[in-house]
């Protein structure tokens, strides 16, 4: 069994000390007949598995476990979400550590939820796994408890601090996982290579750590620049701008650039990644990347569109100065972008 990182998982564990934090999703719903719902109290369903998962290791598991106050579908996520699950994870970790954390979450914005974690828990000393399933625990078919068992041997596995997300056969660094598939089993891939920084950097810090409101606009044919415009104003925290290729979208004349260039002269960021699944944005390639360049973009490199959203939002939450914001955006800090080059700046051309 893969864990996406070059070990297996299927490896005998000692004694350990795990916190499990349930926050809703497939995992533990129930259909009352007008569909999934997520219902709270599964503690002890949950417990059950752990306590299956040891006999069958020949190991002793200590589980602490919590619950969201309100369980939540994650597609009901909302800017805030990941960030609340964060703080409850580091309040839960008290003064006796344990081996690892896994968090139960929904799969619709499993992704998005692990990589802001990834950055608002970078300093924690023990690996957080998130899981959840496609089909709820107890139903014909459901994976809940293999996913819960994956995770539960990932923490044995790769026991070192970081993000991950376990599903299916595999475990996924957060800074570099997508949804793929809503019913395969392999729900997730790790959609880029990830490359760590050696040695670990020092992570950025800001004068405060606040909730702004930050987006993700996607570029297609036909977009109306009054769009991009209205989203800049309502995300004036950040936007992620997904584009086509290299960093292209429809210009409109210059409606689009003169939007993006009012955003940034406001203060807000605008990072722009591709909708493409392997490359880069290069901002200098093309007339159109060049012109969102010089109208004040930063350059995504190869994240992925949650990765840049997190990390977009982490940042923007710490009151960075614009410069500041765009050397970290444009920085690999936990694997979140490849080894490369620095990006072109605004200077530069």
């Amino acid at each position: 069994m893969s864990d996406g990182l070059g070990m297996t998982a299927a490896q005998r564990v000692p004694e350990r000390r795990v916190d499990i934090l349930y926050t809703g999703g497939t995992f533990g719903m129930v259909d009352l007949g007008d569909g999934l719902r997520p219902r709270s109290g599964i503690g002890g369903e949950i417990a059950a598995v752990v306590d299956e998962f040891a006999a069958d290791r020949g190991t002793a598991v200590t589980l602490r476990y919590s619950e969201l106050d309100q369980v939540i579908d994650s597609a009901n996520a909302d800017g805030g979400t990941a960030r609340r699950i964060g703080a409850r994870v580091r309040a839960n970790l008290g003064a006796t550590l344990p081996d690892g954390v896994i968090v139960i979450h929904g799969t619709d914005t499993m992704a998005y939820t692990g990589a802001r974690m990834a950055f608002d828990l970078h300093d924690i000393p023990v690996p957080v796994v998130l899981t959840g399933a496609q089909i709820p625990l107890g139903q014909a078919g459901s994976d809940a408890r293999d996913n819960l068992r994956l995770a539960l041997d990932s923490i044995a596995a790769y026991p070192d601090p970081g993000t991950f997300i376990a599903f299916g056969t595999t475990l996924h660094p957060a800074v570099r996982a997508s949804k793929r598939s809503c019913d395969g089993y392999d729900g997730f891939t790790t959609l880029r290579k990830f490359t760590p920084p050696a040695p670990p950097l020092t992570m950025p810090s800001g004068t405060g750590e606040t909730q702004v409101p930050v987006g993700l606009f996607t570029a297609f044919p036909g977009m109306d620049p009054d769009l991009l415009d209205a989203a800049l104003r309502i995300y004036h925290g950040g936007v992620v701008l997904e584009c086509y290729g290299a960093g292209t979208m429809p210009m409109h004349g210059s409606a689009t650039v003169e939007a993006v260039r009012r955003a940034t002269r406001r203060g807000t960021p605008v990072v722009v990644i591709t909708h493409c699944d392997s490359g880069s944005v290069d901002l200098g390639l093309y007339e159109p990347g060049r012109a969102l360049l010089e109208a004040g973009a930063i350059g995504g490199g190869d994240m992925t569109r949650e990765a840049a959203l997190a990390k977009l939002s982490h940042l923007a939450g710490l009151g960075l100065p614009a410069a500041e914001l765009r050397r970290w955006m444009t920085t690999n800090l936990l694997g979140e972008l490849s080894n490369s080059p620095v990006p072109p700046s605004i200077d530069e051309h």
